[in-house]
């Protein structure tokens, strides 16, 4: 059988025959083209038109007929190959060593990122509920104040802040049990006295008298998360550095209550604008000789020392 002779067209034929096909043969393009393209454009549009006209005679009935009834049976044919099986295919048939190794790949990058955002989104759900709490609290000690001539709770005098049963032999007491008075009086509910309900706060010890009451203080913090420095040395454990976040938040920081009713995140204990501009760490006190200490018993440098201690 002789082979179809093949015809090799030449690169301006081609480039004639391209500009056609992208203008779907439209006559009017050739006007468009380059001037030394029209040519062969015109030679393969006739060509074409003259096979367009070539006479051609219907096809017969019978014919119709046979090729209908052939797809009819290639239909057959085919939806009978398509017939599934009562057995089913072996998982080892179903999965091929590559989708196994992709599906791996795809659960390794899911668990890396969902296990770090699922740890973001519960931090940021802990800070969120102890900030309220705290706000709640702030609310309690407004109401407190305002029944009792501003005073913030205590059990007693300034005395019972140092001098109280549960203070331990550093001079360390339990101060925010101070806290528990206000769910006591119906001035907040349990939970506004810890951190999301379970966690310890740390609550002002007053330096000076004119820290016990509320509406004469200056804005400075009133509450906060528990002190991890007070905490560390409860467990014998001597802190080196006393710049250090409460452990509430895993020592990322600290929600901080302030005398106004606000609350602010803070990622370091340590107050800028401290008591006359100083330097103010919340957790410690910085005694007369501007030493830092956990000595509750230690003499401050200044009335308006902060100190919150749990």
């Amino acid at each position: 059988m002789n082979k179809p002779e093949e015809t090799n067209i030449n690169p301006v034929e081609a480039e004639a025959l391209d500009f056609l096909i992208a203008a779907e043969f439209d006559p009017t393009a050739i006007e468009r083209m380059p001037e030394h393209l029209r040519a062969n454009a015109r030679r393969f549009l006739a060509e074409l038109q003259s096979i367009n006209s070539y006479p051609v005679e219907p096809p017969s009935d019978a014919l119709i007929d046979a090729t209908l009834a052939r797809i009819a049976q290639e239909e057959r044919r085919q939806s009978q190959q398509m017939s599934f099986s009562n057995s089913k295919p072996s998982l080892r048939k179903r999965l091929g060593i590559p989708n196994i190794v992709a599906v791996a790949a795809m659960l390794i990058v899911a668990a890396g990122v969902a296990v770090p955002l699922t740890n973001q989104i519960r931090q940021s759900q802990s800070q969120l509920m102890c900030s309220n709490g705290l706000k709640t609290l702030g609310s309690g000690l407004s109401a407190y104040a305002a029944d009792n001539r501003g005073l913030l709770p205590m059990t007693a005098g300034l005395g019972s802040f140092l001098t109280d049963s549960t203070s331990n032999e550093n001079g360390i007491i339990e101060n925010a049990q101070h806290l528990d008075i206000l769910a006591k009086n119906g001035y907040c509910d349990a939970k506004c006295t810890r951190c999301n309900g379970s966690r310890s706060l740390s609550y002002r010890i007053p330096m000076h008298e004119s820290q016990m009451n509320l509406s004469s203080m200056q804005r400075s913090p009133v509450a906060a998360d528990a002190n991890p420095v007070q905490a560390m040395v409860r467990r014998g454990v001597t802190p080196v550095n006393f710049s250090i976040s409460s452990q509430n938040h895993a020592q990322r920081g600290q929600n901080v209550l302030f005398t106004d009713g606000s609350v602010i995140w803070m990622v370091t204990p340590n107050l800028s604008n401290g008591p006359r501009g100083l330097f103010n760490n919340i957790w410690v006190i910085r005694d007369k000789n501007g030493i830092e200490t956990v000595n509750l018993r230690a003499n401050p440098r200044h009335a308006l020392e902060i100190l919150l201690a749990n």
